[in-house]
């Protein structure tokens, strides 16, 4: 794999080794759409085994070797900044493409992509398209209380969430958080309560954050439930 990465580096003029950044031989500082990026050859052996499958079929112990990509650390929380997160899932998304990659392990969810998939969905954010939600932002759900959380998400706008709802299935909890995964990461934090329109006709969802801001918790409620008669 590295010398295929030499080899794309030195033959794509959008992406240039830093020569001011090479203090370890084992990481690579690279310039992309000018901002800086590392390449590292010494991560650990991915742990696979605990992560979850996202559209993968490869089997474990396929993974036999890894390259780390991150933020240089002078713009560590630059994710929550568009335009930043964007350079970074391209630059992701074409060394998947280009080097071959037969998986992709998303550490901060514990997400395990297929590389083709994350390459498609990336191709169509950075085309105007929706924010790539399930291959970065994990949902946990606890059916007894008909609640489902966010977990990967705070990376991108500094704050998790969970809706809850008391008649919804499952599938219906998920459609509503890729879309609120979506407005969190291309629109930032929510930091006052408000009410937002539903998918459907005549709900809404309440959009609370916890005093912190890190946490917002999302109810969904019918119009009617909002309506408060007098005498």
């Amino acid at each position: 794999m590295r010398s295929k990465f030499d080899a794309l580096v030195v033959g794509d003029r959008n992406m240039s080794v830093d020569p001011l950044g090479q203090a370890e031989k084992s990481k690579t500082t690279i310039l992309f759409d000018g901002l800086t990026f590392l390449c590292d050859w010494s991560v650990s052996q991915p742990n696979v085994a605990s992560s979850k499958k996202i559209f993968s079929t490869i089997s474990d112990d396929m993974f036999r070797g890894a390259m780390g990509l991150a933020l240089h650390p002078h713009i560590d929380q630059g994710l929550r900044i568009p335009e930043i997160a964007k350079a970074f899932l391209a630059l992701g998304a074409s060394f998947a493409k280009q080097l071959g990659a037969i998986g992709l392990l998303w550490r901060p969810a514990s997400l395990q992509i297929d590389p083709d998939y994350f390459v498609e969905v990336v191709d169509s954010y950075l085309s105007g398209g929706v924010f790539p939600v399930l291959p970065i932002v994990d949902f946990e759900f606890e059916d007894a209380e008909g609640v489902l959380r966010s977990s990967g998400l705070h990376l991108f706008c500094g704050q998790e969430f969970e809706i809850q709802s008391d008649h919804m299935e499952r599938q219906e909890l998920i459609r509503r958080a890729i879309r609120l995964a979506h407005d969190l990461a291309t629109n930032g934090a929510v930091e006052e309560e408000q009410d937002v329109p539903d998918i459907d006709v005549g709900k809404i969802i309440r959009l609370t954050p916890n005093t912190s801001g890190n946490l917002l918790k999302c109810q969904i409620n019918s119009n009617v439930e909002q309506i408060v008669t007098l005498g």
